[in-house]
Order: structure tokens, then C-alpha cells, then sequence
């Protein structure tokens, strides 16, 4: 909670006579908020030499107009003087001096109503309004040249008569009179607490947000500044009351001033930096009574919006792998990982070409995580998944309307969540055409255009594709942009088919089994050495992905802790098609027979070491006996 300091009031005591009577008061009128304090003051003299260390004062008369002249930043109560005040003056001056021609001389709410005293007192009352110390004295000598034979006011008008050699009495407040003044200066008090309370809020709201608040009154002072304002327009001292043209060089906020119609969105130059405004008209009544802007750094807005966009569109794209996934020990997969290591410093554009079921996703991650843009977004799209048209809207949004089933409010695009991070163009051979143009613009300018919009917006991106094809051959058919080409293949990395590092079929089968045995909650596999034979052996069209598809399926069925030939061969049947690309066409022939083959060479091997002996066959396959005499049965081999 907000502390405040006491407020403090001090307490003008116009004569002596009345000192009892306050501090009688002021001790019965305590305020947990509010400090008491009394003086003595009597002129203007004293009014215009003295400092006052307090928020409030009461006094009286031409002191308190005095004090409301010389310190305009106090609050001032005036206490008040009735007309029985008045008349008990009157009376008393009457009853002393016999006077029957009496001069009131005073302040406003001294003279108030003083003509009508006239009948109900029996006597010539004339009246003189002062408002400044020096009017007293002149006002005295006119009311003898008039005939006055007696004087009533203040005590600075008394003490002038008296000096004078007039007769005179002083108008005395009574009691009640400072009970009101008092009252009134504490309800005073609460309401700057208020204010202060208020004000505090407010300023602390404006020294703490990033946007400038700079406010002017109608004729174009700035009555208001905070922080931020200051120090985008280069000021350390106080600009308060200076006109707005001194700090501003554009007329906008008094086009705001004359019309009393709001400019927002308004592009100033402040120094060097451009700084976006909106000015707004304060109305009062439907009078325009000054003028408030609010000022935000360009590059501010910039920073801000890229970090908004990043925290709300980016959620859940983030690279999942890093390099310590990609499972292999063979050197043409470690020299894959050592070239993608290197290209990941490097914040140029890269092709991973591969068969399918490679793993060229697990590259693509494990770049962007080793990255310098490792903390922004990376957003993965499969080409190949998607139509064109519906292609053509994810990767570079859309706006409202754009199109029939178009999303309420638009849709950002791939390329615009990315911004900052990495995109991941899987089969990117599979774009079509009219879309590679499209892409081409990214690749060149860095900037995209939502569909149905006209606004470019820029962005902030790494591509890296991925293709199974001969993007070369493609280009040379005029199926693929010659000109994309060149700018994708950049960096380029070769990732070898499971073909050609089979010595990591051991390794990577360890390591799928292990990791579906325990998300089935099942213990451990092993794989015997004769069927892990037979998977060395085997081509694995489908590279990795096959070989993680068959471990998954082993994790299911296998119902012993161990592997054999006879799991393997269950599962043959479903093994994916090969891969079509040119470097696999001698390895058409069909899945099965060629399993079969490897299966009959493992069993007639085993046999002939065994000398024949078919229990102790079985055992180094891995077989019973019985299943032994199954599959030579089934090979025409019993």
C-alpha cells in the first residue's frame, strides 16, 4: 500500500486575543492524517518574506489574500466573517464612541451585506472593499474627508486608524468561526489526500509504461510528462511549461488544438529516431481544453511486436532432437554429423538430401537446436501433405475474406511464425510451380504477402529443405525453378541409406527395441546372433524408418525376451516397399524371397558346423529343435 507523508496545516492567528481560543480548538479537532502548527502574522510584509512548510493555511482577510498572491502552490481557507461580526463592531463602536458615521473597511466577506445595516443600526454605515494592504490607508483618509467619525475592519486597518488618531474597533471572528475554518481545512486535507493518492497512481502508472505521455493545456503548454517521454525527446531537466513547439518540431498536436479531431498514428522525427504518435483532443463539456500524445519508439514497437509474435504464434514449434539423437557409430554417419555440426554456425540455407526413412527430420532439428537461432521458433511442413492451394495459405497466411472458409481474422503463415527461427521444408521437390515463384520472393527479398492482403510483411528466416529427389534433374526438366535450386542448395548434406552403414543395424536395433519395450511398460529384448545375422544382411528399402517399424512390431509381439529368426520371418510380409529412387532400382526383387534366401543360408550353415547335429543347430540360432525341423521342412531341406 502507498504511504503518504502527514499533511500539514498551519493556523494564521490574526491577534493574540484569539490564540487561546485555536489552540483550544485545533487540540479537540485531531486528525490521524493531519499536523497542526500557528503563527502570527499581520500585513503583507510578513506574507511575502516568510516560506511556509505546510499544505494548507487558514488566515484571514487581507493576509489570506496576501498568502493566496505570494504562495499560490499552499492551499488557502479563509476564515470566514458573518454579519453578526459585523455588527457586534458596529455596536461595539457606537456604544464607545458615540459614532453615528462609521466606515467599514475590509476584506469581501467583511463588508458583505454592510449597506443594509443602515436602518437596523440607526447609523450611516459606509463601506470600502480592500484587496491590497496599501488600500487600507487610502481608504481611511477618504472616509474622514467624508465625515466618518469611526472606523471598523481588520486589524491591519485598525492598527492604521489607530495610528491615524481615529477611533476604531477591529472585527473579531468568533468561536464558531474558527471551528468552521478548521473543519473546512481538514475536509480540505482529505481531499489532496485523495489527490495525492491519486496523482501518485496516475504518475507512477506513466513513469512505468514504455509508451511517452507528454499532455498540453489549450494553449499548447505541456502540463504533464513522464518518463519516457523525457528521454525519447532528450530532456533530462523539467519541461513543464514550456510550449509543446519547443519539444516537438511538428504542428500536429495544434492541428489537435484548432480542430478538436484526434491524429493517431502519426510518424514524427525526434533527433535521429522516428518516433509514431497519437495526439488526442481533452474535452471538457465539448470544449476542447488541451491535448494529450503519446509517443512510442519505432524500433521499440518493432522489438515489442517480434516478441509478441514469437510468444503467441510460436507455441509448441520448437525443434524436439539435437545431434545426440541420431543413432550410428559408422563413418559415413559420422561424417554426416560432423558436416551438419559445422553447418549449424553457419546462418546460410541448407539441402539435406536422402532417401526416404533416413532421418533427414532428426538433421534438420539437430541444426537449428546447435544454431544461433536455437531460441526462436522452428516450424516443420511436409510439402508433399498438403494441396496446393492449402499449401499456398499455410506457408504464407492469409487474410480475412481472402478466401471461402477463410478463418475469422486471418491466419498468419508458416514463414511469419518462424520469423526469427528456422522453417523446415520437407520434400520441398513436391511444391508446385506456381508456388515456387512465391517462395522464390522469400528466398530473395525475406518478406511475405498474406493472401488476399497487400502489405509485405518482413521476415526473419532459415530454410532448410529436405528432398528425396534429383532436385538437379528436376531443373533441367523444367519441374523445379533452377533459380530455387541455387538458393537452397547452400549448404548440402548427404545422408547415407541404411544400406550403406549396415555395421549400425545392431546399434539401432538396441536402441528402437529398448525404447518401445518401455513405452509398452515391458522388459528388454535381445536380438540372437543368427537373427541379427539375417538383419545385417537384409537391403532396408525403407532405411531407418523401416527398421524403427519393425522394432515397434517386435516390441508388441514378441512374446519371449529374446529375438529369433522365427519373429523375423512372421513379420516379413509387412515390410514397406523400397525406396524408387535411381541408386536402389537392383534391389527390386521382392522382400520376402529375399529373406527367405539369407534364412535358408543361416539354417544350411549352422547345420554343417553342427556336424549334423540339429539340437546343437538350433541352439546357436537361437531356435528350439522343433522349430529347427519346422523351417528346414519348410525350405524342402528335412
Amino acid at each position: 500500500m502507498i504511504q503518504f507523508l502527514m499533511l500539514k496545516i498551519t493556523f494564521v492567528i490574526p491577534y493574540y486575543d484569539l490564540e487561546e481560543t485555536v489552540h483550544k480548538y485545533l487540540s479537540e479537532a485531531r486528525h490521524r492524517d493531519v499536523s497542526f502548527d500557528t503563527t502570527h502574522i499581520v500585513g503583507t510584509e510578513d506574507v511575502r518574506k516568510l516560506k511556509f512548510d505546510c499544505d494548507i493555511i487558514i488566515a484571514r482577510g487581507i493576509t489570506c489574500a496576501a498568502l493566496r498572491e505570494y504562495h499560490p502552490e499552499i492551499t488557502v481557507v479563509e476564515i470566514p466573517v458573518t454579519g453578526y461580526d459585523v455588527i457586534c463592531a458596529l455596536d461595539e463602536c457606537k456604544r464607545r464612541f458615540g459614532a453615528r458615521k462609521i466606515a467599514v473597511i475590509g476584506s469581501v466577506n467583511m463588508v458583505y451585506g454592510s449597506p443594509v445595516l443602515n436602518n437596523i443600526m440607526d447609523i450611516e454605515v459606509m463601506v470600502y472593499r480592500v484587496e491590497k494592504e496599501g488600500d487600507a490607508s487610502y481608504y481611511i483618509h477618504d472616509a474622514v474627508e467624508r465625515g466618518a467619525d469611526a472606523i471598523v475592519g481588520g486589524l491591519m486597518t485598525y492598527n492604521f486608524a489607530l495610528q491615524t488618531g481615529l477611533n476604531a474597533t477591529w472585527i473579531k471572528s468568533r468561536e464558531d468561526a474558527i471551528k468552521q475554518a478548521v473543519d473546512e481545512a481538514i475536509r480540505t486535507s482529505e481531499i489532496k489526500e485523495k489527490e495525492r493518492e491519486r496523482a501518485e497512481f496516475f504518475q507512477i502508472i506513466m513513469d512505468y509504461t514504455h509508451e511517452g505521455i507528454l499532455a498540453v493545456d489549450r494553449s499548447g503548454r505541456i502540463t504533464a510528462v513522464n518518463t519516457s517521454a523525457s528521454r525519447m525527446l532528450g530532456f533530462q531537466r523539467s519541461i513543464l511549461g514550456r510550449p509543446v513547439e519547443s519539444v516537438l518540431s511538428s504542428d500536429s498536436i495544434s492541428r489537435v488544438l484548432e480542430r478538436g479531431e484526434e491524429d493517431l498514428g502519426a510518424l514524427e522525427l525526434v533527433g535521429d529516431s522516428h518516433v509514431a504518435a497519437n495526439f488526442v483532443p481533452i474535452r471538457i463539456d465539448n470544449v476542447v481544453t488541451g491535448a494529450v500524445a503519446t509517443l512510442q519508439n519505432v524500433s521499440r514497437i518493432v522489438e515489442i511486436e517480434n516478441k509478441i509474435r514469437k510468444k503467441i504464434l510460436t507455441k509448441g514449434h520448437t525443434a524436439k532432437y539435437g545431434f545426440q539423437d541420431i543413432v550410428g557409430r559408422s563413418d559415413r554417419i559420422k561424417t554426416a554429423i560432423s558436416t551438419a555440426e559445422k553447418f549449424s554456425k553457419v546462418d546460410a540455407n541448407v539441402l539435406i538430401f536422402g532417401e526416404t526413412g533416413t532421418g533427414k527430420e532428426l538433421f534438420a532439428h539437430s541444426i537449428h537446436r546447435m544454431s544461433t537461432r536455437s531460441q526462436g521458433p522452428f516450424v516443420a511442413v511436409n510439402c508433399a501433405a498438403l494441396p496446393e492451394q492449402l499449401l499456398e495459405s499455410e506457408l504464407f497466411g492469409y487474410t480475412e475474406g481472402a478466401f471461402t472458409g477463410a478463418m475469422k481474422g486471418g491466419k498468419a503463415g508458416l514463414f511469419e511464425i518462424a520469423h526469427e527461427g528456422t522453417i523446415f521444408l520437407d520434400e520441398v521437390g513436391e511444391i508446385p510451380l506456381p508456388l515456387q515463384a512465391k517462395l522464390l520472393r522469400v528466398l530473395q527479398e525475406r518478406e511475405i504477402m498474406r493472401i488476399g492482403h497487400d502489405r509485405v510483411i518482413p521476415i526473419d528466416v532459415r530454410i532448410i529443405a529436405a528432398t528425396n529427389k534429383d532436385l538437379g534433374a528436376m531443373a533441367k526438366e523444367g519441374k523445379f525453378r533452377q533459380d530455387i535450386l541455387f538458393r537452397l542448395d547452400v549448404l548440402r548434406i548427404n545422408v547415407p541409406p541404411l544400406r550403406q552403414h549396415r555395421e549400425d543395424v545392431p546399434l539401432l536395433m538396441k536402441h528402437y527395441l529398448n525404447l518401445y519395450r518401455s513405452r509398452m511398460g515391458l522388459p528388454g529384448v535381445a536380438v540372437n546372433p543368427g537373427a541379427m545375422g539375417l538383419l545385417e544382411s537384409y537391403s532396408w528399402p525403407g532405411n531407418v524408418r523401416e527398421l524403427a517399424n519393425l522394432c515397434e512390431r517386435l516390441s508388441a509381439l514378441c512374446e519371449e525376451n529374446i529375438v529369433d529368426c522365427g519373429d523375423i520371418e512372421g513379420l516379413s510380409a509387412d515390410t514397406p516397399a523400397r525406396s524408387s529412387l535411381p541408386d536402389t532400382a537392383a534391389l527390386q526383387e521382392d522382400t520376402v524371397p529375399e529373406l527367405k534366401t539369407l534364412e535358408k543360408q543361416a539354417i544350411l550353415t549352422a547345420v554343417e558346423a553342427a556336424g549334423g547335429n540339429y539340437s546343437q543347430a538350433a541352439r546357436s540360432l537361437g531356435i528350439s529343435r522343433s522349430t529347427l525341423w519346422r523351417k528346414m521342412k519348410s525350405l524342402g531341406q528335412e
